[in-house]
């Protein structure tokens, strides 16, 4: 898992080089762009809770990264559609996981989740912060 989220890094810091080398960047983010971000990262809290067993705190976790993906695919739009696109196919990924995934196998799917509410946060603070300088 550690080559896999060391390999992911390494991609989307890539990602994010390109489209700060090319200026494609969003013309700041809205409140509800931060609407959205909120749901991810409550989706941390809930996924802390799955973690130790809960399968209710893990439908909780699937439902806030459906939310986030369904605001991500109609408010960011075409405006940054690969980083933010490449992403959501990430977090649709581990939603994908969390639905299958074994009780035992919820830890590691857990710090793959982690990690990319995390490059979510890099990525708007990259991206929304730098254009509105």
């Amino acid at each position: 898992m550690a080559l896999f989220l060391m390999a992911e890094t390494v991609f989307f810091f890539l990602l994010i080089l390109a489209f700060a080398y090319f200026r494609a960047m969003p013309q700041g983010i809205s409140p509800l762009g931060w609407f959205f971000t909120a749901l991810l990262l409550a989706s941390t809290v809930s996924m802390w809770r799955a973690a130790t067993g809960s399968r209710l705190w893990l439908w909780v976790t699937i439902a806030l990264g459906v939310a986030f993906l369904a605001g991500q695919s109609v408010f960011f739009g075409i405006t940054f559609f690969t980083l933010a696109g490449v992403h959501g196919l990430h977090i649709l990924a581990g939603l994908i996981a969390l639905a299958v995934a074994p009780s035992a196998a919820i830890k590691v799917v857990a710090l793959y989740w982690y990690f990319f509410v995390v490059l979510w946060l890099v990525i708007v603070l990259v991206m929304y912060t730098r254009s509105a300088a």
